[in-house]
């Protein structure tokens, strides 16, 4: 039995006991404040349903299905629940992978109604080009109709669809963003399917229901209303911890439905939970209450400091810190050159904050400022796939002992061709030869570094065959090659030319980074996680990101008049997703958090603060504060 499984019940877990044990199955919403146990609550019923409707489950050859966020939550969870054959936990691509792949005709539909659609607004667009259409982008669009009408043209040839990494439908491969957009359609479009997933899964549990594409939602909930009853569908999840702009927020609950509240914070400290309480008492009203014993609660501290967001903004922190060291009771807040985060966590909005600290900045432009949304997306996630043969490749055949050690040999028999003996080449004995060569012109490359060395060691790689490419960086790295048909957008393109100017060095500063192996994070970066001291850093000039103001929320600078249109309308505006990032970084300190807000006018932002309530009796620290000791 895991420790969650044993772990005491909670109102809200009895009562989504009693639920499951109902008469009949239904659907429910559970919203659960940050630290109160939300995956607990997660495997307690999932535990719970193996028990208590197991038999009946394997009688019908039926499953539980668990869909959560990443592969490592999947382990993990999968193994709370004693590694359970009922129980089938997966990521939202490869659940809806699952359900999807045995209508291999009905993905053939889909795949030539997609080309189709994109070689229509292709022609519209050319249709209305205009004299001052560049000649660039008649030129690009040209090459990508005859593209796309190529793919069209081979689809006849292809027998059956798999799920890769990247789109390529001429051979048979759907990419991620096909699968999260083509199954829920084809979910809604077709009763059989809809039928075909009820009677699999007559529970589905959905984790961190907040940050799920609303499509997967609306067909997760046409699955549960067909089956009329025979299907119960439940969302784990928080709308204030909600932190990808695609995800659906708050969800709704239908007829019938149960809303559950978990109010308990199991993590923070007394001081800690008032400031989260003040943070989300202007947004849903869920006040959270201590979900310790008595006996285990501490007081916990908190600091607000503002200071001027002048060009030393590094150096006054590092004064905070050392101010810290003499006025908390948390122990060192000093700074260490071999700080890996497991004691002070700075938390900062944006990625970009954090890559001109850390020293990849560059390589943060390239996939921020070319327009691409879902590399962006994926950059921020640290799966971006033009970075993964960095990742499982060149990074690790450059961190190995030697060119020939039995590391490098296992790399390069997982990956690229040089070693793979069902393709065509030389016996082992010289390909040995010709991969120990190569990966020592690799490093060298790579120690070398200097501008455009991403581009230069990732060709050299993929010309010795050390890694197996993306169908869509061999479309960008050989135009005329094997996926010359591939159709990038000129946005993709635009990121992968300033990829490949970067820096290599920037490289693995970046996965030190997404791997929590520093200091540094963002919201993004501490999905669920928490930490025993947090420095939360607020700067609306440095983050440079129109989606969030601190000002504004705290109400140091006025709302724009979208601000107050969006406000009047029931829009969601800046104050909203704002709010919500505040929630999920002060959140994350269990004893001592301290929020650092950076602003132009230090006197003003100062009685804001104090007039927002957020500090409760504390006092709002100042430059002067660290200047007097």
């Amino acid at each position: 039995m895991s420790s969650r499984t044993s772990a005491p019940d909670t109102p809200a877990d009895i009562e989504l006991r009693n639920l499951l044990d109902g008469n009949y199955l239904r659907c429910f919403v559970m919203v659960a404040g940050a630290g109160s146990g939300k995956t607990t609550s997660l495997v307690k019923a999932l535990d719970h349903v193996v028990t208590k409707h197991g038999a009946r489950l394997r009688s019908r050859t039926q499953n539980v299905a668990c869909i959560t966020y990443t592969e490592v939550a999947a382990k993990e969870i999968h193994a709370d629940v004693g590694n359970s054959p009922l129980v089938v936990v997966a990521t939202i691509h490869s659940f809806l992978w699952t359900l999807a792949k045995p209508f291999q005709n009905d993905i053939k539909k889909w795949v030539r109604h997609r080309l189709e659609k994109k070689i229509q607004e292709l022609k519209e667009k050319q249709e209305n080009y205009s004299s001052r259409t560049r000649k660039t982008t008649i030129k690009k669009d040209t090459s990508d109709l005859e593209k796309l009408q190529t793919q069209l043209e081979q689809l006849n040839g292809v027998e059956r669809y798999s799920y890769g990494t990247g789109s390529d439908y001429a051979r048979g491969l759907l990419g991620h963003e096909d699968i999260v957009t083509m199954v829920p359609e084809l979910i809604l479009n077709s009763n059989l399917l809809a039928r075909i997933v009820a009677s699999k899964y007559p529970y589905i549990f959905v984790d961190e229901s907040q940050d799920t594409f609303p499509n997967v939602v609306e067909a997760l909930k046409h699955v549960s209303t067909k089956a009329q009853g025979a299907v119960c569908l439940g969302f784990f999840g928080d709308p204030m911890q909600q932190i990808y702009q695609r995800g659906v927020g708050s969800i709704s609950t239908g007829p019938g439905w149960d809303q559950i509240e978990k109010r308990e914070n199991f993590r923070s400290s007394n001081k800690v939970l008032e400031v989260i309480n003040q943070v989300r008492s202007e947004a849903d009203g869920l006040i959270q209450m201590p979900g310790r014993p008595a006996e285990r609660r501490v007081e916990g501290e908190f600091f607000f400091f503002v200071l001027p967001s002048d060009d030393r903004r590094s150096e006054h922190l590092e004064y905070v810190r050392t101010w810290l060291e003499q006025h908390s009771n948390a122990g060192s807040w000093a700074a260490n050159p071999t700080d890996d985060g497991a004691g002070v966590k700075i938390l900062m909005i944006v990625h970009r904050m954090v890559a001109r600290r850390m020293g990849f900045e560059q390589l943060y432009a390239a996939f921020h400022d070319s327009g691409s949304k879902s590399l962006k997306e994926a950059f921020d996630e640290g799966n971006a796939w033009p970075l993964r043969p960095f990742e499982d490749v060149i990074l690790p055949l450059c961190a190995a002992d030697a060119v020939d050690s039995a590391s490098v040999m296992a790399i390069l028999r997982q990956n690229g061709a040089v070693l793979n003996m069902d393709m065509p080449g030389p016996d082992i004995r010289t390909r040995m030869t010709l991969a120990r060569e190569a990966v020592g012109r690799l490093r060298k490359t790579v120690e070398a570094g200097g501008p455009g060395s991403v581009g230069t060691v990732l060709r050299l790689a993929v010309k010795a065959g050390l890694v197996a490419m993306d169908p869509r960086l061999s479309a960008y790295l050989e135009p005329e090659g094997e996926h010359a048909d591939i159709v990038l957008s000129s946005e993709a393109v635009e990121a992968l030319d300033a990829f490949m100017a970067c820096h290599v060095d920037e490289v693995p500063a970046y996965f030190k980074y997404v791997g929590q192996q520093s200091p540094y994070s963002t919201q993004h970066g501490t999905k669920g996680a928490e930490f025993s001291k947090v420095i939360v850093v607020l700067d609306d000039e440095e983050g440079n990101y129109g989606l969030y103001s601190y000002e504004k929320l705290f109400g140091i600078k006025p709302l724009s008049d979208t601000d107050i249109q969006n406000l009047a309308v029931g829009k969601e505006s800046v104050l909203e997703r704002t709010r919500r990032l505040l929630y999920v970084c002060v959140s994350r300190a269990v004893d001592s958090l301290v929020v650092v807000l950076f602003a132009g006018d230090p006197a003003a932002a100062k009685l804001a603060i104090e007039q927002s309530g957020i500090t409760g009796e504390g006092k709002v620290l100042t430059e002067a504060d660290l200047a007097s000791f």
